[in-house]
């Protein structure tokens, strides 16, 4: 009976869920930028919100795919960790989190990602169940990971700017202030991780 019951109830959440919005890609990587940026685009707190995130990955992984380019970079499956960009982490938090299927990538990374253990980013293990109690917390840390990402790939392109700079000493000082702003975006992901966490401990 139990078992009959769980079913009948997996089968309604599946009817209930919205499938993916259908859109050019243009147009999805616009809405993945903004969503990144966490200036609006789709929000993933409601079954709308998703299916317009699904919809937009889908198409923006369609076009990669017909482009050759396995997307989105997945640094623990050999990919390189610096050519990480905040669209890459945003939608990887996404998956993590249960807002994107599997199924919404195309080609290579449609395996991939269900290998993804997260081990490099401690900070969104658990995201799936956490999404269920802390929806609200769990983008906010998932917009603080994308501003980490993007401000460290900032430094690292200063750093080799740096390099050849002929005012080596405000390149210097360039470096210092990008280097404070990586800290903060870091503390901000950890502070924000901390919050999800609380909301899970609580719910348990």
């Amino acid at each position: 009976m139990r078992r009959a019951l769980a079913s009948v109830l997996v089968l309604a959440t599946a009817a209930c869920a919205q499938a993916p919005v259908r859109m050019p890609a243009a147009e999805a990587s616009e809405l993945l930028a903004r969503f990144a940026a966490g200036s609006g685009g789709a929000d993933v707190c409601t079954s709308e919100g998703r299916a317009v995130l699904r919809g937009a990955v889908r198409a923006y992984s369609a076009e990669m795919q017909a482009n050759g380019v396995t997307w989105p970079m997945i640094p623990a499956m050999g990919g390189d960790p610096n050519a990480l960009s905040s669209i890459d982490v945003s939608v990887l938090v996404a998956f993590a989190a249960g807002f994107v299927d599997a199924s919404d990538f195309r080609g290579q990374a449609r395996q991939l990602v269900g290998h993804l253990s997260f081990a490099q980013w401690p900070e969104i293990r658990s995201m799936r169940q956490a999404a269920r109690v802390a929806c609200s917390d769990v983008v906010e840390l998932q917009q603080a990971a994308a501003r980490f990402v993007l401000e460290s790939e900032r430094l690292r392109e200063m750093a080799e700017r740096a390099e050849n700079a002929r005012n080596s000493q405000r390149a210097v000082e360039r470096l210092q202030r990008q280097s404070v702003r990586v800290e903060r975006a870091q503390a901000q992901m950890q502070t924000m991780a901390a919050v999800v966490q609380a909301r899970m401990n609580d719910a348990s």
